[in-house]
């Protein structure tokens, strides 16, 4: 299958539990909150473990499947649109501790007081630039009780990233903590975070709309020339090359629309942990009709690329290697995040046209939050 793909944007393991770490639980280093004290105030409060809900549907059964057309995305738009269907009012002070939450909330009409930006996301920073929603650099590996309380918080809510999780007790001395299981499928953790805000008709509404666009995006491809192609998906954080497996949000994807993967990607990560380190010597075993690397601040492409095994592969030879979001692409976990590959899918297999870039996600969340409007 031969592709006219263009070259990446230049976009300036120890062990894998420990990048999934640094992933999902760093911000910048030298924020105010490295500086002071991380012992909590001392006030009563509650933890409540939001559990997955194994064994059902993902997709409520109440929801009425809305068809989208996937083929043309409007890039006019230059503002992130409010949602049209905001959920009931809530007077608590709620703070998002991470970006992925705070973009699931924001999906079903609740918009959190204050978000902790641990995650470093570029894509909630430009969506955000917009929205204007108090943002707090914070280390998570290294929190500040403090400043958290300094935000008078009547809520937590957030990821259970490891570093969350041991010292959720700390955290729910601030204020009640709701998490969400990090290994859950975003359309779990959507419809979890809805019972807490007595959401559920608009996480049904937005799970239904984006398994249409699914729909809709599978059926493309399989009218294609791109039909059955091969997807290799790679990235590079903290100078280790790593693959996404089959087990993360977008390996489960890539396979759900009928695309394949090298024979090197389809082995299953531990839960919650979407890639797999890469040795250099095996770069060649990820060779694929597209080869596709997720990029952006998290991610320095540096050790990849200037491989010389990277550059003999036959995707390479053949320019069909592409950059691509990698807040959306290696990370997910969120409906938007779906949405986006979706759309970089169409954009790329169907149309032969370049995927969205960090400047594009103001008009792509616009595009996102029209499927429920």
């Amino acid at each position: 299958m031969q592709f006219a793909v263009r070259g990446h944007r230049a976009i300036p393991l120890a062990a894998a539990a420990a990048i999934l770490v640094t992933l999902t639980a760093c911000g910048d280093g030298d924020d105010e909150a490295s500086e002071t004290s991380t012992s909590p105030p001392t006030t009563e409060s509650a933890t409540t473990t939001v559990a997955s809900t194994t064994g059902s549907s993902t997709t409520p059964t109440t929801a009425t499947s809305t068809v989208v057309d996937t083929s043309v995305v409007d890039t006019t738009a230059t503002t992130a649109a409010p949602t049209t269907t905001d959920a009931p009012a809530d007077d608590r002070t709620i703070v998002a501790v991470d970006e992925q939450t705070a973009l699931a909330l924001l999906s079903i009409g609740v918009a959190p007081d204050h978000v902790l930006t641990t995650l470093n996301s570029e894509t909630f920073a430009a969506l955000n630039a917009d929205l204007g929603i108090p943002a707090i650099d914070f280390a998570i590996a290294e929190p500040s009780f403090e400043v958290v309380a300094g935000l008078a918080p009547d809520l937590l809510v957030g990821i259970e990233n490891p570093s969350l999780v041991e010292r959720a007790d700390e955290w729910a001395q601030v204020a009640p903590l709701v998490t969400t299981p990090v290994d859950a499928s975003w359309q779990d953790q959507l419809q979890l975070l809805a019972t807490e805000f007595a959401a559920e008709e608009q996480a049904a509404a937005l799970v239904a709309a984006v398994d249409a666009v699914q729909a809709d995006v599978a059926q493309a491809l399989a009218d294609s020339d791109a039909a059955g192609s091969s997807v290799s998906l790679l990235t590079v954080r903290i100078g280790n090359i790593l693959a996404i497996n089959a087990s993360g949000a977008t390996g489960e994807l890539l396979t759900a629309v009928g695309l394949t993967r090298p024979a090197a990607q389809l082995a299953e990560g531990p839960p919650g942990i979407p890639f797999a380190p890469v040795s250099p010597e095996t770069i060649g075993d990820h060779d694929a009709d597209l080869v596709l690397l997720g990029e952006g601040i998290n991610f320095d492409l540096t050790p990849l690329i200037e491989s010389p095994i990277y550059n003999q592969l036959d995707a390479v030879q053949r320019s069909a290697d592409q950059g691509v979001v990698g807040d959306a692409w290696v990370l997910g976990g969120t409906g938007f995040a779906t949405y986006w590959v979706l759309q970089d899918l169409v954009d790329i297999l169907v149309d032969g046209g370049e995927p969205a870039g960090f400047d594009d996600t103001s008009s792509r969340w616009a595009s996102f939050l029209e499927l429920t409007s």
